[in-house]
C-alpha cells in the first residue's frame, strides 16, 4: 500500500483527501516513481472543480501531470532506464499527487537540477514546445500570448523568441517586468493586436479576442478553454509521440541555465487541498507538492 491525494468528487478543494491506496504497477512501456515532488497546475484546478474533463479523471483517481523522482520498478519494455535512476516525468494517465506513481514518459534528471524544478518542468514544458508547433508559428511572425506569466507561459515565450518570432504577451500588471526580462512585449487584454498565431494558456474566456487578433481560428490553440470547438479552435491536449523529445529539449536548456521556470514554493503532499486554494486565490508562484 502507498499514500495519496484522492478526487473523492468533483467540487471545492475539499474533495482532495489523504488516503491510503494500492501501490500501483507499471504497465508496459512505463516505470514507477517513488515520487520527490509533483507539479500543481491551473489545469489540476480545472479538472477538480468539473469544469474540465477531457483528461478522463474520475472521483476515486489522482490528479498530477507531472513529477520527479527515483525509479524503483520498470514496466515490460522499458529499456534505457532501471531501478535507481533519477528522471523527471510527464503522467498521461495523472498521479502525481502520490508517493507513488506511474510515469509514461520521462528523462533523466541531471544532478545539477533540483527535484522542485525537474518536477515544475514535463507538463508546462510539453505544451509549450506543443502549442507552438500547433499554430505553426515560425521566425519573423508574431504570436500572441494568453497567460504569459503563468508556467506554460513563461516557457513558450522563451522558446518562440528562440526560434526568432516577436511575443505579445497579454498579463496583469504584476507580470508585465517578468514578460519583459523574457523578451515579450506586455499587452493588455482589451488592446487592439495583430498576430500571426495565438497560443491562450490561460483559460479564462479570452478566445474572442485571439480569433480576433489572429482572424484564422486554425492558428488558435487553446490549453484549457473546454469551450474550444464553439470558436472552431482546437483544445490542444499532450501528443505522447513528441512529449519525450520536447521533454530532453528543455531539461538539457534547464539543465544548461537557457531556460527560466517560473518562480515556485513547496508544501507537503497531504497538503495538496490548500495548493488549490491558494492557486484559486491568485498566487503567483508555481506550486510544488513534496511527499
Amino acid at each position: 500500500m502507498s499514500n495519496a491525494v484522492v478526487l473523492t468528487d468533483f467540487g471545492a478543494p475539499e474533495v482532495l483527501r489523504w488516503q491510503q491506496v494500492a501501490l500501483p504497477e507499471p504497465g508496459p512501456g512505463q516505470i514507477r516513481l517513488k515520487v520527490a515532488a509533483a507539479g500543481v497546475g491551473p489545469t489540476d484546478l480545472a479538472i477538480r472543480s468539473g469544469h474540465l474533463r477531457a483528461f478522463g479523471a474520475a472521483p476515486g483517481g489522482v490528479l498530477g501531470f507531472e513529477a520527479a523522482g527515483t525509479v524503483d520498478m520498470v514496466g515490460p519494455g522499458v529499456t534505457g532506464v532501471s531501478a535507481g535512476d533519477e528522471v523527471a516525468a510527464q503522467l498521461l494517465s495523472l498521479g502525481g499527487y502520490a508517493e507513488s506513481a506511474i510515469a509514461d514518459i520521462w528523462t533523466v534528471k541531471p544532478a545539477g537540477v533540483s527535484w522542485e524544478d525537474a518536477a515544475a518542468l514535463p507538463a508546462s514544458a510539453e505544451a509549450a514546445v506543443r502549442v507552438l508547433d500547433e499554430v505553426q508559428l515560425e521566425s519573423g511572425q508574431t504570436l500572441v500570448l494568453y497567460g504569459g506569466g503563468g508556467s506554460v507561459g513563461i516557457i513558450a515565450t522563451q522558446l518562440a523568441i528562440a526560434r526568432g518570432a516577436r511575443v505579445l504577451s497579454v498579463v496583469r500588471g504584476h507580470d508585465e517586468q517578468l514578460v519583459r526580462e523574457l523578451g515579450a512585449e506586455p499587452v493588455i487584454l482589451s488592446a487592439t493586436v495583430r498576430a500571426d498565431a495565438a497560443v491562450d494558456a490561460a483559460g479564462t474566456g479570452v478566445l474572442p479576442h485571439a480569433l480576433a487578433a489572429v482572424g484564422d481560428p486554425r492558428r488558435v490553440v487553446t490549453l484549457a478553454d473546454p469551450r474550444a470547438a464553439e470558436f472552431g479552435v482546437r483544445l490542444s491536449g499532450p501528443r505522447p509521440d513528441a512529449a519525450p523529445a520536447a521533454l530532453a529539449e528543455t531539461m538539457q536548456m534547464l539543465a544548461s541555465g537557457r531556460l527560466q521556470l517560473r518562480a515556485h514554493r513547496t508544501l507537503p503532499l497531504r497538503e495538496a487541498a490548500e495548493a488549490h486554494r491558494q492557486l484559486e486565490a491568485g498566487i503567483r508562484e508555481k506550486l510544488i507538492l513534496i511527499p
